[in-house]
């Protein structure tokens, strides 16, 4: 008996991601355009580093990225990075709009600063009435049970958010506090919204300090690496693996093969070591 290719197609079991052959294709193809347009973002293309990078705690990620290296992580989806950013852009709007019923302006929204002349960044949320910069995260259940456990959202989340006080304080806005307000991604209701907050103090500018120091030090390496002195595996790495698996230089398969990419755990080799 001879089976039709309709008939032949039809006895296919359905794709996981389509209910068949023609909507499998489909969703590849929907998935290829979305992702296509989110590495295309200027935040994604942009050769300066801002001030969420620029407190990670690995020297080999940001000389990396200070070098503009090519990317050799193709396991993060940027999925995650797309909701944050369309949640990012309704969140500016409800603010901006409640300055209008208000007719008051309280809320400054998705604002240029530049805390340091080679690291500028655009800062989420300025609150005038309580002269607080609030940065706003969307995060995964993961991510929010770490910032609630801890006591604090990590360490290149608290930079970020003093660079944009030190940013806003240089625009002449006085800054009381900084406050991360940490949005539930994969929740059904906002009852998980958690504000984590810090009060300004001179602490917080000696911490800066140390950052722009390490800063320094790690265009030290970028410079070498731009200048074939170095490999990438040669600079001091701090393998997390909350950080290593969004890094866009992570390959653990580089352990195997000394192929490009890190593999998060390689012993990390001081300058002319």
């Amino acid at each position: 008996m001879t089976t039709t290719p309709a008939e032949f197609m039809g006895a296919a079991p359905a794709p996981m991601n389509g209910s068949s052959p023609w909507a499998s294709r489909y969703a590849a193809e929907l998935r290829q355009i979305v992702t296509g347009h989110a590495v295309r973002a200027p935040r994604n293309v942009q050769k300066h580093l801002g001030p969420s990078e620029l407190g990670s705690v690995c020297d080999r990620q940001v000389a990396g990225k200070m070098a503009g290296l090519p990317t050799t992580n193709h396991v993060a989806d940027p999925w995650p990075s797309i909701v944050g950013t369309a949640v990012h852009a309704w969140l500016a709007e409800a603010f901006e709009a409640e300055n209008t019923r208000r007719g008051l302006l309280r809320f400054v929204t998705e604002t240029r600063v530049v805390p340091h002349p080679n690291h500028s960044g655009t800062a989420d949320l300025y609150d005038a009435g309580e002269q607080a910069v609030v940065d706003h995260k969307v995060l995964g259940e993961t991510s929010m049970t770490k910032v609630r456990a801890s006591g604090g959202p990590p360490r290149k989340y608290v930079v970020q958010l003093l660079l944009y006080g030190l940013g806003y304080r240089r625009l002449g806005l006085p800054v009381q506090r900084v406050a991360l307000a940490a949005y539930p991604r994969t929740a059904a209701t906002l009852d998980g919204l958690y504000v984590w907050e810090r009060h300004y103090s001179t602490a917080d500018d000696e911490l800066l300090t140390e950052v722009f120091t390490q800063t320094e030090y790690r265009k030290q390496w970028a410079d070498a690496l731009l200048a074939n002195a170095a490999a990438l595996n040669d600079v001091p790495n701090s393998p997390d693996d909350s950080e290593c698996y969004f890094c866009p230089f992570y390959r653990p398969q580089s352990a195997r093969d000394q192929g490009p990419g890190c593999p998060g755990t390689v012993n990390p080799k001081g300058p002319g070591q």
